[in-house]
C-alpha cells in the first residue's frame, strides 16, 4: 500500500508518494542488500556495531527500501534539530483519540549521515546503553537484538522479525 505523506519546503506544503523518490524504483529485498549493505557495513564497522542489524531495522523499518521519508531516513528518525528536516502529517494518540499532526523527520543527505547516525543513536542516546552494553560486552547478535527491540518498538515480535530477517538474508556476512 502507498502511503501519501505530507512535507513542508520553505512554507509550501506538497504531498508526495514516499515510494516515489527521485526516479529510483522500488527494490526487492537483494536489491536493497546490494545497495545498503556496503555503507552500512562501512559505518557499522567504524562505530563497532553490528552491519547486520542496522541493514536488518532498515530494511523491516521501510520495506526494504519503498517506504522512506526523504531519500534516506530508512527509521522515520525524528529530527534531532540538527542539518534539515522535512515536515509530514502523522497521526498520533492524544487522550485516547487518533488525532493528525505535524512533525519534523531528519532528512539526511546521504546513505553514510543516515547509517551514520542510526550508529550514533544506538551508542550515544542513553535510552540504548543497556542495549549498547550487551553488544560490548558479548557482541551476541540475538542479546543485542532483545535488548534493542525492547526501546525501539512496542511490537513483542520485533526483535524476531529483525533476527528472521538477518538469517533469511544471510546478513551477518556484513558484520565486522
Amino acid at each position: 500500500m502507498l502511503m501519501p505523506v505530507f512535507f513542508r519546503y520553505g512554507g509550501i506544503v506538497k504531498a508526495m508518494i514516499i515510494v516515489e523518490r527521485k526516479g529510483r524504483k522500488c527494490m526487492e529485498p537483494k536489491e536493497f542488500i546490494n545497495w545498503f549493505a556496503p555503507v552500512a557495513k562501512a559505518r557499522a564497522d567504524y562505530y563497532g556495531l553490528p552491519a547486520s542489524v542496522l541493514i536488518a531495522q532498515g530494511a523491516i523499518e521501510s520495506g526494504w527500501g519503498n517506504s522512506i521519508i526523504g531519500e534516506y531516513n530508512f527509521w522515520c528518525r525524528k529530527w534531532g534539530k540538527w542539518g534539515n528536516y522535512i515536515e509530514c502529517t502523522t497521526r498520533k494518540e492524544l487522550r485516547g483519540e487518533m488525532i493528525d499532526t505535524v512533525a519534523k523527520f531528519q532528512d539526511y543527505e546521504s546513505l553514510e549521515q543516515a547509517c551514520d547516525d542510526w550508529c550514533i543513536l544506538i551508542a550515544q542516546e542513553e535510552c540504548y546503553d543497556y542495549a549498547y552494553a550487551i553488544w560490548c560486552a558479548t557482541h551476541d547478535i540475538e542479546q543485542f537484538v532483545v535488548a534493542l527491540a525492547d526501546v525501539y518498538s512496542s511490537n513483542s515480535k520485533y526483535a524476531d522479525k529483525i533476527l528472521s530477517t538477518i538469517k533469511a538474508n544471510k546478513l551477518t556476512q556484513y558484520d565486522a
